[in-house]
């Protein structure tokens, strides 16, 4: 069994400008540029905020982390920027995105931020839970399905959470498309998490 450990106080950071908004974007289809708070973002155009915050879930599980550890940094849009000139993320067309890629985001985070990471594949959240511990947090790849666990999922991956406290066989995590009570610190069975796990992410040094 992994050690017990719960990283507290972890800065939650949401896809959208307004976490308190996830539910209304996600369930009831509301615009993200509906709300004005966009543009803190550094978004140029309301376009290029909807394509990317569809995107930005591993950029957010990012903030989320510098922001606990206190290291400044620059507003989304900038991160964005710097994942993509380091091969983090490939815009392959107007409407389409390769990303995020693991080893080139490793290599950016170690260079800019000074934070050492490595990958994990093919392993199971038992194997991911003995890394949660004070000098560790882990960005894992599930389905967006995961914000509501009790249901039936199709899918396994593509969507990226940050996983930052372990106790027995619960795990707590920030979900940044997560839809309240799955959206901060959520409290999710392993077993369960396990359902939408793709097996693979990026255990990253607090």
């Amino acid at each position: 069994m992994p050690n017990d450990y719960r990283h507290k106080n972890v800065p939650y950071r949401s896809q959208w400008a307004n976490p308190e908004l996830n539910e209304k974007i996600i369930k009831f289809n509301m615009d993200p540029c509906e709300d004005p708070d966009w543009i803190n973002s550094g978004f140029a155009t309301p376009d290029d905020y909807r394509f990317w915050s569809n995107r930005s879930c591993g950029i957010a599980c990012l903030e989320s982390i510098l922001d606990f550890m206190k290291i400044p940094h620059p507003n989304r849009r900038e991160l964005i920027e710097a994942a993509t000139s380091w091969g983090a993320y490939i815009k392959i067309s107007d409407n389409s995105v390769k990303g995020l890629i693991y080893e080139p985001f490793c290599n950016w985070i170690r260079d800019a931020y000074k934070i050492n990471s490595f990958i994990y594949e093919n392993e199971k959240f038992d194997y991911v839970g003995k890394f949660i511990k004070k000098s560790f947090m882990v960005i894992s790849s599930v389905s967006t399905e995961i914000r509501s666990p009790n249901n039936p999922n199709n899918r396994k991956g593509g969507h990226l959470i940050l996983v930052h406290g372990i106790e027995g066989k619960t795990l707590y995590l920030h979900n940044p498309s997560g839809i309240p009570p799955f959206q901060q610190d959520a409290a999710i069975n392993m077993e369960t998490a396990e359902r939408f796990h793709a097996g693979r992410g990026i255990i990253v040094e607090t």
